[in-house]
């Protein structure tokens, strides 16, 4: 067998630098994963959501659904947005919305509404959503309500939309 050379030293570096580079960075990864998730659900929300709307509507009929979020806790809430999933709203236009959110925004699967309101311990902000119903169907999804840390809280709601009966003479 022939004496290592230095090239053979150096690609023995080159590898052993690899190998310790992706350990290091992994366990760096791992740690910040780690703290994220402690983080984010170390405890649960204080605070919780409350939707509250017709369990069937006609089609084309125009109709409210309030959404309650409610700190429960004792300290203040940042509440972020209110989300409402794709799959919930695909039957409806959505007409007007009370108070009005800061901003909205189609997200891939939900459309978020932003508010950005402090609720101090005990108190409640309602939203009014106006919607009409434009297609026949079972409607039925989830609505969030999220604090800054992207905490939250789900409620899963359904909604039918039925066929106006004819009049008759």
């Amino acid at each position: 067998m022939y004496p290592p050379t230095q090239a053979s030293y150096r690609n023995k570096l080159i590898l052993l630098t690899a190998v310790v580079t992706m350990v290091i960075t992994s366990v760096v990864w791992f740690g910040i994963g780690a703290a994220g998730y402690w983080l984010m659900y170390k405890e649960p929300p204080s605070f919780q959501i409350l939707v509250e709307h017709p369990e069937t509507v006609e089609l084309g009929e125009e109709f409210e659904v309030k959404v309650s979020v409610e700190n429960v806790g004792s300290d203040k809430v940042n509440l972020a947005n209110v989300d409402f999933y794709d799959d919930l709203l695909d039957g409806f236009d959505v007409v007007s919305i009370t108070p009005k959110p800061r901003s909205s925004e189609k997200i891939i699967g939900y459309h978020s509404y932003n508010l950005f309101k402090n609720l101090a311990p005990g108190k409640t902000h309602e939203l009014t959503f106006k919607l009409k119903a434009k297609e026949v169907g079972f409607w039925s999804g989830d609505v969030d309500a999220c604090n800054t840390v992207q905490n939250m809280v789900t409620y899963y709601t359904e909604i039918e939309v039925v066929e106006v009966p004819p009049i008759e003479n």
